[in-house]
């Protein structure tokens, strides 16, 4: 799985809750909020980078029947280093912009991910 694309980055605003975490993702009381941009049938299943506010996660299956945002799921927890159930979809489900929910352990590792790309 590749984690980097060679697209601009664009900058982000920082988030109100703590300075150094961006806006792509907020803590709240017993979970993370994760915004994603989904880029269903891509060539490679990939986290891209960060886009505005959002991290920009690909994968090759197409947008249909909820496929896309299982893979995505799966794409995240890999990265993260969590369990594909720790994972959650919360907002977004027929849209290209998510939120899904990521456990507080995965906070330095989202931490260092969404800073590097």
């Amino acid at each position: 799985m590749r984690l980097v694309s060679d697209f601009a980055l664009t900058p982000f605003p920082q988030n109100a809750h703590h300075d150094a975490m961006p806006e792509v993702f907020s803590v709240r009381t017993g979970c993370i909020f994760l915004r994603v941009k989904a880029k269903p049938g891509a060539r490679q299943d990939s986290i891209l980078g960060v886009r505005g506010s959002e991290l920009v996660v690909a994968v090759r299956v197409p947008p249909e029947k909820g496929r896309a945002n299982t893979e995505i799921a799966r794409v995240l927890a890999k990265a993260l280093g969590v369990s594909r159930d720790e994972v959650v979809l919360k907002i977004g489900g027929s849209s290209a912009h998510k939120v899904y929910t990521v456990p507080l352990a995965a906070a330095s590792i989202l931490g260092k991910l969404v800073s590097a790309v």
